[in-house]
């Protein structure tokens, strides 16, 4: 199978793709490339075309400038929408094209590493895949690698019962108690709000 890579500057192509893939985050998004050219990245949106002319893979890169070195940064990607994408010879392929264009971006950007981070399974075979184009793991994360996810389509008894007795114990209390609010806002001064509380929480753990 042939491949060919090129620059993707049409949002409802990019959109399109992302919409039949299964696994992909909002790192992923077109709006995620706008939002770190308004943070002043430089950004690539690069796909990967079969034969037929539609993208089999996508990958947003970003350059980043840190104090660790300037690098090029591939955050939860590439994406791909081939459901065979399991079998490490196709992944390497992807992968290695996508290599060869972000090392010629990286040098004219003078960048000193490049940093890939799907969200592939960490299995032997995907590891095996980065090994043998070169990469090794890297010494700090830059998202979060691990996330819990919940359903929240269902009622909110069954959610409780699928919770532990503990866990529903003190939610039921944090309900009676009349210091506690929840409240809903679409107002962006909240944000800081918000922010402050976590940082809170973070402080506290």
């Amino acid at each position: 199978m042939e491949f060919q890579l090129k620059e993707i500057k049409d949002e409802d192509i990019w959109q399109d793709f992302l919409l039949v893939c299964q696994e992909k985050t909002f790192l992923n998004s077109w709006n995620w490339g706008e939002f770190q050219k308004m943070m002043g990245n430089k950004i690539w949106r690069l796909g990967i075309f079969g034969a037929n002319r539609d993208p089999l893979s996508v990958a947003l890169v970003v350059r980043v400038q840190a104090k660790r070195g300037t690098f090029l940064f591939v955050p939860h990607g590439p994406v791909t929408k081939i459901f065979n994408f399991q079998f490490s010879i196709f992944k390497q392929e992807i992968l290695k094209i996508l290599l060869e264009e972000l090392k010629e971006i990286a040098k004219k950007e003078k960048c000193d590493f490049i940093r890939v981070a799907p969200i592939w399974e960490g299995n032997e075979e995907n590891i095996k895949v980065f090994e043998t184009l070169g990469f090794s793991e890297a010494p700090i994360h830059m998202h979060p690698e691990l996330t819990w996810e919940l359903d929240i389509t269902p009622s909110e008894d069954e959610l409780l019962m699928k919770m532990r007795k503990t866990t529903r114990y003190l939610l039921r209390q944090a309900q009676k108690n009349k210091d506690i609010k929840i409240e809903k806002s679409s107002d962006l001064k909240d944000i800081e709000k918000f922010q402050g509380l976590e940082q809170a929480t973070v402080n506290r753990h």
